[in-house]
């Protein structure tokens, strides 16, 4: 009876100690001057990763998209941000939409959830102000 007592125990240990469900996102940083781009991705890329429920995966594995305009001038550095998403069928399921080539249009869609944009006079900054940003709004509402 001890041992069967241990065992359930253990497994429910186990279900509690699983990580949450990660946050899959795709990252595209462009810009005019390909090396701000560059060192700008580089840093939100940081960021990202350092949240804990947050994957960065390749193009194609996840339907939301971190499209990030970056920009400078004036000794200033600025970053837009577009949080976009793509319909699944589910959704659109659910929303009624059976007819096929409907639903196919609908799926090559890219939805704005969120559009933010931040400047400084610091890259890595505006990289920390954004990812920060990102946590406390959108990402904290894809928790619920």
């Amino acid at each position: 009876m001890a041992a069967a007592f241990a065992l359930i125990l253990s497994a429910a240990i186990t279900v509690d100690a699983q990580s949450p469900k990660k946050i899959r996102v795709v990252l595209d940083v462009r810009g005019e001057n390909a090396g701000l781009a560059a060192r700008l991705m580089a840093d939100v890329r940081k960021e990202l990763q350092s949240i804990g429920d947050v994957e960065l995966v390749a193009p194609g594995d996840s339907p939301r998209t971190l499209r990030v305009l970056a920009g400078e001038g004036g000794g200033l550095y600025a970053a837009s941000v577009l949080v976009t998403e793509r319909y699944d069928r589910e959704t659109l399921m659910v929303l009624g939409i059976e007819d096929d080539d409907t639903a196919n249009r609908m799926m090559a869609l890219q939805i704005v959830n969120d559009h933010q944009i931040v400047t400084g006079t610091d890259v890595s900054d505006v990289a920390k102000r954004l990812v920060a940003s990102l946590n406390t709004g959108i990402l904290a509402r894809l928790r619920r």
